[in-house]
Parts: C-alpha cells; structure tokens; sequence
C-alpha cells in the first residue's frame, strides 16, 4: 500500500480522510496547512499527496507549486468545496495547472475517495 500525506485545516474532514485511507491499508501523514505538509514531505516523501485548496497560512495552490518545485516530484489529488463566491470546480481545474493530477469536489463519499487514490496510484 501507499504513503499518503493528507493536507486540510477541516480537522474532522481530515480525521475522516486519514481513516478511510488507513482502512484501505494505506499509511496516512496528516497536516493541517501547507506549511506542515511541505516539511513533511521534505523529511519524508510520499507516494501521494491529498490536498486542500482554501487553508489558512500557506493555501493548497502554495504547496502544490511548491512541491512541484522540489527535488522530489509529487503525485497530488486536489480537494475543495470552494470558498465564499468561488467555484469549487473552477479552483479545482486551476490546481491542475499547478501539478494536481486529479482533483475532488467536496463532499465526496469513501468509495470516490478511494477510486481516485488507486487511479492515481497505479498512473506511475
């Protein structure tokens, strides 16, 4: 199974993901911002990277150019249910300008979630 480091602020939406994930056999890193999860990632690279887009502190656009210029390249699904008048789809489709390879909108069950790491996953 994979090494997924899981990025939200929403500590219960986090606590959801990092359990569906670890139930499906996968190791799980939380952090609750950018900042977190990008010295994480520096100390310790994972096979993936599930990401909030609207964090406070360092957002998920942030880590998400930031991981794409580190020295180890990231796989990175991007999740957001938007934020005040913004499209939550729209902000998704501009993370993959970024280097998200896939995206979610929020909310979204288990079996989505899970359908989406393994695809992911087995891109290479």
């Amino acid at each position: 199974m994979a090494n997924i480091l899981v990025v939200d602020d929403d500590e219960v939406f986090r606590v959801y993901l990092g359990t569906v994930l670890r139930r499906a056999g996968h190791t799980v890193q939380e952090a609750e911002n950018g900042q977190l999860a990008l010295d994480l990632f520096t100390a310790t690279p994972m096979d993936l990277v599930i990401t909030d887009i609207f964090m406070p502190g360092m957002d998920g656009i942030d880590l998400l150019a930031a991981l794409r210029n580190g020295p180890v390249q990231a796989k990175v699904i991007a999740i957001s249910g938007g934020y005040k008048a913004m499209n939550p789809r729209l902000t998704l489709e501009m993370s993959k300008s970024f280097g998200a390879v896939e995206i979610l909108t929020k909310p979204f069950d288990s079996a989505t979630l899970l359908q989406k790491v393994d695809g992911v996953l087995r891109s290479g």
